[in-house]
């Protein structure tokens, strides 16, 4: 597979951005989406057995793309320095949790990034009325000053937060290859009503 990881040239700690950070990165992000989009196709079709596979933007696309990614998605062991940070961060009572011994690859992580990317344009060609806006409060909301999708109704779709998400469920073996099509189907019916 060729592929050309992402580099954002942002921290991605939404928490710690100053406002106007969060709102370079934002369309940073924006401008990225065609670009990361042509990225994938090619990465896609230099794979044996997807040469035929398109960016449409139909939902049918994401079927062989869930195939696709669910081959991709890699992990690497996770270093103990890793784990005493992220205990170091987590409040107390989760430092009794036992954190697993594997993370996604920074190329897994990238693939989401480009996934969630391609997923989010099929929403917009498909649903019509939805738009990009940037979260800016509360603090304490996950998708706290990051690029969200919404509609008419209050849900919002974070398309990186929801492909990261699918990503460890692929790599715990719990998410197969329908669920990227399941995540549009129920996507497209929260962000419309």
């Amino acid at each position: 597979m060729e592929y050309e990881v992402i580099q954002p040239p942002f921290t991605l700690e939404f928490r710690n951005m100053s406002r106007e950070e969060a709102i370079r990165y934002f369309n940073w992000f924006m401008e990225q989406i065609p670009i990361r989009i042509r990225v994938l196709e090619r990465a896609v079709q230099s794979t044996a057995g997807y040469e035929d596979w398109q960016a449409d933007y139909t939902p049918a696309s994401l079927e062989k793309l869930g195939q696709w990614f669910c081959e991709h998605v890699a992990t690497r062991k996770r270093t103990e320095e890793e784990k005493e940070t992220i205990y170091s961060k987590a409040p107390e009572w989760f430092r009794s949790v036992e954190i697993e011994d594997w993370e996604l690859t920074n190329q897994t992580f990238s693939l989401a990034i480009d996934i969630g990317m391609y997923l989010s344009r099929v929403l917009e060609k498909n649903c019509p009325g939805l738009r990009w806006v940037m979260v800016k409060k509360p603090r304490s909301d996950a998708d706290f000053q990051q690029p969200v999708l919404v509609g008419v109704g209050k849900p919002v779709f974070n398309p990186i937060a929801i492909l990261v998400t699918y990503a460890y469920g692929i790599a715990r073996r719990s998410k197969g290859p329908e669920r990227l099509k399941e995540l549009y189907d129920i996507w497209a019916n929260l962000l419309v009503k």
